[in-house]
């Protein structure tokens, strides 16, 4: 059963987010209400947060230096967020894995139209090479369009030959640009953030005239052969329950190892409210699972 914290979280996501996504809202209102709110989250102490024009370092204190790294592409639909509007997930992903964790900062729509952010992720992903970090010590992770960006990176990184990090994780991911899911349909009522129209304007707005079709979109649609080890955690009720379930059915029938971890009856990227009971256990988990990866390599 979900917390009282979960619950009124859902409540309140569907009163002021949800009810007001059904309308056309824009994109800097949009834009201008994360950063708002992302103001108004307790900041995580034990970290120290460095800045680069191409995105920030969250390194837990007093961490010994050991090259592992955790790639983290924010989620936001392609539109909004940056790595600050992150900083609830970010600096709780590496304080409980304790790992180093860079967060990129990509181009966003509609000033920026698709492949602009893959293009990104993969220039982040061999600058972190170029800087001496090795593949088998890093771990990508991203939620929402960011998850999906992070397995559309991984596709584009193995088809161009380059090595691939030690696993991914996926918070929520939108792989499925399409929008053909069944619970779009099913969860449309319970998914405390979403409805079907915010999806469909987000494609649009990203993709324009190129197809949702599109592997490097919609990552669903990619080879997945030859993927790293993949961790997807998603909610029942989330209107992107089928993104990750069909994902993880398609990665295991070319023998990539993914597991799918399903909550119940939680928000969109519940992850990033730090203060939810459910929050914590789902970035242990994850960082069990980054941890397991990259001491691999040792």
């Amino acid at each position: 059963m979900p917390s009282l914290g979960s619950r009124t979280t859902s409540y309140l996501l569907k009163r002021l987010v949800k009810t007001p996504g059904s309308k056309d809202a824009g994109v800097k209102s949009v834009r201008l209400a994360v950063n708002a709110f992302t103001q108004l989250t307790p900041r995580q102490r034990d970290v120290q947060i460095a800045q680069e024009r191409w995105g920030e370092w969250v390194s837990p204190r007093g961490l010994q230096a050991d090259g592992h790294l955790i790639y983290y592409i924010h989620g936001g639909g392609y539109f909004f967020g940056s790595p600050q509007t992150h900083r609830p997930l970010t600096t709780r992903l590496a304080k409980v894995s304790g790992t180093k964790l860079f967060a990129l900062r990509y181009r966003l729509a509609p000033e920026h139209l698709f492949p602009a952010p893959v293009q990104d992720a993969v220039e982040g992903y061999k600058r972190l090479l170029s800087r001496g970090y090795q593949a088998e010590r890093i771990v990508m992770a991203g939620d929402s369009a960011g998850g999906g960006l992070v397995l559309a990176t991984l596709a584009a990184l193995r088809d161009s030959r380059i090595a691939l990090p030690a696993g991914a994780v996926c918070f929520s991911p939108w792989t499925d640009l399409a929008n053909t899911g069944e619970s779009i349909a099913h969860n449309e009522e319970s998914c405390a953030m979403f409805r079907a129209t915010s999806l469909q304007r987000a494609a649009r707005q990203y993709l324009v005239s190129e197809s949702p079709y599109n592997p490097l979109a919609s990552p669903l649609y990619a080879d997945l052969t030859g993927f790293p080890p993949l961790l997807l955690q998603v909610s029942d009720t989330e209107i992107l329950l089928a993104d990750s379930t069909r994902l993880v059915e398609k990665a295991r029938s070319v023998g990539v190892d993914a597991q799918l971890q399903l909550y119940q009856d939680l928000p969109h990227v519940w992850q990033i409210f730090s203060y939810l009971p459910e929050a914590s256990h789902s970035l242990n988990r994850a960082a069990a699972r980054i941890q397991e990866w990259t001491r691999r390599a040792i």
